[in-house]
């Protein structure tokens, strides 16, 4: 059977996502480093965009399509719920961490300290400073559906192979870890996410010097 390769960055938050997934459900799989828009990208993705996925004759662009394939793919632990109500609540959460939470705790924040346009090569204090209540709202809101059930309330999937990574680097970051250092469901959450064999077995190397 040929080996699933995910192409794209290990740093990046979304390849990592992919990676998550596919060990969760307990599939070998070969990750290829390759930057956006290079060759063995745009050979897939029309965009440019990582990561990709190539498993014999099968080449799918998109995190959530990647995902998705995998899920219904290999055998394992579902990594969407069956449930239809779950499944809906997994959908919407799955949106909600694509499109809003990751854009701003990673290409706002999170990518201002890794590639910083303050003076003299430094990150620049006061788009950061500016992010700090936004940033704060939006943790206040995954506290809360942590504490609900919203969040956290299915097995580990999906939703999880997203977040995971956007809060790893997150709390990398001198505000995102005091931020989330004070709210303990989000504490407790990663603490345990980071138990699992998956997430450990996939943690991507750190990201290249001056990037």
């Amino acid at each position: 059977m040929p080996t699933v390769q995910i192409i794209g960055l290990p740093q990046s938050n979304f390849v990592w996502a992919t990676r998550i997934a596919l060990a969760e459900k307990g599939v070998a799989h070969e990750n290829i480093p390759a930057p956006p828009h290079s060759p063995e990208v745009l050979a897939i993705h029309p965009l440019g965009k990582i990561p990709v996925l190539r498993h014999g004759a099968v080449e799918i662009g998109e995190s959530r399509a990647i995902i998705d394939y995998v899920d219904g793919a290999f055998d394992g632990p579902p990594l969407v719920p069956a449930d239809p109500e779950a499944a809906r609540r997994n959908d919407s959460w799955t949106s909600i961490i694509t499109s809003t939470i990751e854009p701003l705790l990673i290409r706002r924040y999170v990518l201002s300290y890794l590639f910083p346009k303050g003076a003299d090569g430094q990150p620049d204090r006061a788009t950061i400073d500016a992010l700090r209540p936004e940033m704060a709202s939006t943790l206040d809101v995954l506290e809360n559906a942590l504490k609900s059930g919203a969040l956290g309330r299915e097995p580990f999937g999906r939703t999880d192979a997203y977040l995971v990574p956007i809060l790893f680097y997150t709390r990398m970051m001198p505000e995102g870890g005091a931020l989330i250092a004070t709210r303990p469901q989000l504490s407790s959450y990663l603490d345990r996410a980071f138990s699992r064999p998956s997430v450990q077995a996939t943690m991507p190397p750190p990201p290249p010097s001056g990037a």
